[in-house]
């Protein structure tokens, strides 16, 4: 089982319909997948079209709390979560004591037999973002290319070094910054892809995810890419970050 934390301080960067659909398309691909948000807003259900309150339903705030007497949330073959809502705000700024709430919850999950396990994160700097990041094995930031996205990426990574320093067994691996919501016709585009990849070298993604109206309007549908025709470049660009994705974690 790898556990991979998707994290961004900055919201408006399309971080949780990222998740949806690289989840989506690892599940359809045979990895028996579940994704965990952490955010009180609760937007992978809300996606996902699955009630974030249902009380029969292990939600995160249970995870956190030890209470793992009820069943995960099956979406379809291979894709379960465990959703969020804003019962989770109570631990939002908690400092973490005597390790992360969620290292209790591994046995618990690693019993389902899951292949991957991704992490959906507030858009904040919190205690939430800490709790997923100390029981990851690896954790990738998604970046808007646009004038503070530099700037951001920079503070996501510092938080992240920090928060690996201050917990103790706390040891993910950065994947990466994948570059989400691209628009090329803007001519800063290639600037900011260039400085970037100057900062980042091979820890940028080689893939990238347009800003395109269909992935943008799914949520709404309670679609993923894969709904889209086959040849949609939505799909098309996923599948193929999905393969960078599937190499770099060794699933």
């Amino acid at each position: 089982m790898k556990i991979v934390t998707i994290l961004c301080q900055k919201g408006g960067v399309g971080k949780t319909t990222f998740t949806v659909n690289l989840g989506k398309i690892l599940s359809n691909r045979g990895f028996k997948t579940l994704i965990i948000d952490t955010d009180p807003q609760g937007n992978v259900s809300t996606y996902l079209n699955l009630n974030k309150d249902e009380e029969n339903i292990i939600n995160s705030t249970d995870l956190l709390e030890k209470n793992y007497d009820k069943k995960i949330g099956s979406l379809s073959e291979n894709l379960y979560i465990i959703p969020s809502n804003k019962s989770i705000l109570k631990h939002n700024d908690e400092k973490i004591i005597g390790g992360p709430k969620l290292n209790r919850a591994k046995d618990f999950l690693a019993s389902y037999h899951f292949d991957i396990v991704i992490i959906d994160t507030p858009p904040t700097i919190s205690s939430l973002t800490q709790e997923a990041l100390a029981v990851s094995d690896y954790y990738l930031i998604p970046a808007k290319p646009e004038f503070l996205a530099v700037e951001g990426v920079s503070q996501a990574m510092s938080f992240a070094k920090i928060t690996i320093s201050s917990i103790k067994k706390a040891d993910p691996i950065f994947l990466g910054v994948v570059l989400n919501q691209v628009d090329t016709r803007r001519a800063s585009f290639k600037d900011f892809e260039t400085e970037l990849k100057f900062l980042l070298s091979d820890k940028m993604f080689n893939s990238k995810i347009s800003q395109l109206t269909e992935i943008a309007d799914s949520p709404f549908y309670s679609k993923t890419v894969l709904d889209f025709k086959e040849q949609s470049r939505a799909r098309l660009e996923f599948l193929e970050f999905s393969n960078e994705f599937i190499e770099r974690v060794g699933l």
